[in-house]
């Protein structure tokens, strides 16, 4: 290239890069604020964590093969439409979730499986139209970046998703404690909502007690509220020695009142109130003042999750709009010559016999591309284990508020952007692009970290909430890296002509990890508590340090593949 043509392709490199980050933002406000609404859902609704589960598994599920027909089709389609419509359609399904009870007509208590199943259907149809995101961006990448530079560069835009998350959770954080209607003087809604509130939070309490002295427990569920008081008996046997023991939390009528008027002055003050200060003010435990704080504050901003949906849907599809505007296709599309470093048998002969065969080569019978796969269902059950689960898990097993719980998922994602560029850096200036290592390296980080926040977890009175955080921000700083260089990886082990199909592959496994990381956690919190959901995602991230060590010696690209 001459001077002239190679600052304009720097210019249109970088615009590239720039549009696609922002673009693929957007595509997170309206995946990712399902996890932020859960607390929201659960309190007005009583939806279990189970059921929670089995749907982030089906959801996921979809949306990882959907991100593998979308890399066929980013290979053979335009990026500028398929990036724009798809964001389009994420975003007016996400308009759409949150007139979901208004429309079946469902009030405040439990959720009818019609409800459930009507949430399902349309993050259903939500993660369908999702796997238009990272396919045409993987593709187009590897059009504007040459393999040698792939690594740092694409590590940059790969801090998209995590930044989109992180002003997605600090945004649906406001909106959860500030929005919504004001419910709190309605003793019959105040009623229906601690009673859905209480049925997780004892459940969860009764098993770490119980966990403690190792006993096995089977907890009953949560008597109704009796007439006039929120009072709650919570029956568990022990396997050992089958006496009954019986957990008794009382919710009395004054203690709510007394509790949502300190809430409220301190709101008036614009002050925060921290639950030891309730608890001097009121008379009562901390346990009771933060169970009791929290249900005020459910109560006080009930239907708040439904601008968890409707603010991030509006947003994007202002993205949608924009995204049209300014992103173009591939290097031919504004006039500008193909990398030469990027050159492959195909640019010659690209038939669809050929095409055919060439992905066969590259993709299909590529065994590094395989182990890649794998090694990213291991990746993403981690990762997902925090982002889908921290805000309700910090909620409820941690007593946070839900601001508080949304900071600590806002700075796992902060952290997770230091860490992609960091990954990407050190893979291209130690391992001269190697990503797979660099990956390695970062599983055993994300283990260690992950360790530490159950060990943490474990002795709340000891290891302050700081130290918590943390730890959880750690995790998001190692486990990021991979989920950003196995995409880069895989890129460049199937080339440009094959990116759009690898990177669907990939994600298959990394959606099917929603087995675990969604109905798996679900039933194992349900069943046996929030410990062995730890236990469990540090064994999967020690597995996935072993599948990367497998293929510390693979090469760092398939171009010589390519054209043997």
């Amino acid at each position: 290239m001459d001077k002239q043509t190679e600052k304009r392709f720097k210019i249109w490199q970088w615009r590239t890069i720039i549009v696609t980050m922002i673009g693929y933002a957007f595509f997170y406000f309206v995946r990712k604020n399902f996890s932020f609404a859960m607390p929201g859902l659960a309190a007005e609704y009583g939806i279990s964590n189970t059921s929670f589960g089995i749907v982030m598994t089906i959801v996921g599920l979809v949306y990882g093969f959907s991100r593998y027909f979308n890399g066929i089709l980013a290979d053979r389609m335009n990026a500028r439409y398929h990036m724009s419509i798809g964001l389009a359609l994420c975003a007016l399904a996400s308009l759409a979730f949150g007139f979901i009870p208004h429309l079946l007509g469902i009030e405040i208590g439990d959720a009818p499986h019609t409800l459930i199943v009507a949430f399902a259907v349309l993050l259903v149809l939500n993660n369908i139209f999702q796997g238009s995101g990272f396919p045409p961006c993987a593709r187009l990448l590897s059009h504007w970046i040459p393999p040698q530079e792939l690594a740092t560069k694409q590590s940059i835009w790969n801090t998209s998703h995590s930044i989109g998350a992180s002003i997605l959770a600090i945004l649906c954080g406001f909106i959860m404690a500030n929005m919504g209607t004001d419910l709190s003087n309605s003793q019959q809604d105040v009623d229906k909502i601690t009673s859905n509130y209480v049925t997780t939070l004892f459940k969860d309490d009764v098993k770490k007690s119980n966990e403690a002295i190792g006993k096995v427990v089977k907890v009953c569920e949560p008597k109704a509220l009796e007439e006039g008081g929120y009072i709650v008996d919570v029956v568990c046997k022990m396997k050992e020695g089958k006496q009954d023991s019986t957990f008794t939390y009382l919710f009395s009528k004054d203690n709510f009142l007394a509790v949502k008027e300190a809430v409220d002055k301190a709101a008036e003050s614009g002050v925060k109130v921290s639950s030891s200060e309730i608890a001097k003010q009121c008379n009562i435990d901390k346990a009771q003042a933060k169970a009791t704080q929290a249900i005020v504050t459910r109560t006080e901003h009930t239907g708040a999750w439904q601008w968890a949906f409707w603010i991030p849907g509006l947003i994007a599809l202002l993205g949608a709009l924009a995204l049209f505007a300014l992103l173009r296709d591939t290097p031919k599309s504004v006039g500008l010559p193909e990398l030469e470093s990027s050159k492959t048998s195909l640019d010659a002969e690209d038939t669809p016999a050929a095409r055919r065969a060439y992905v066969q080569k590259m993709v299909y019978k590529n065994p590094i591309v395989w182990a890649l796969s794998l090694a990213n269902f291991f990746v993403y059950v981690v990762r997902f284990s925090v982002l889908d689960w921290g805000p309700k898990f910090l909620t409820e097993a941690c007593n946070m508020t839900f601001e508080q719980a949304a900071a600590a998922v806002g700075a796992f994602e902060i952290m997770a952007i230091v860490g992609t560029l960091v990954a990407g850096w050190v893979t291209d200036r130690f391992f001269a692009g190697r990503a797979h290592r660099t990956c390695m390296w970062c599983m055993v980080g994300a283990g260690i970290s992950m360790g530490a926040f159950y060990m943490f977890y474990l002795h709340p009175g000891i290891v302050p909430g700081w130290a918590l955080i943390g730890v959880l921000a750690m995790a998001g700083f190692f486990i990021y890296g991979p989920q950003a260089l196995v995409g880069i990886a895989v890129t460049n082990q199937a080339t440009k002509k094959a990116a759009g199909t690898a990177n669907g592959l990939v994600g298959i496994f990394g959606y099917l990890s929603t087995a675990v990381s969604g109905i798996g956690i679900g039933w194992l919190a349900d069943n046996y508590g929030w410990n062995y959901v730890f236990i469990s995602v540090i064994a999967m991230a020690i597995v996935g340090t072993l599948i990367f060590l497998a293929i510390w010696g693979a090469k760092r690209d398939g171009y010589d593949k390519a054209n043997n």
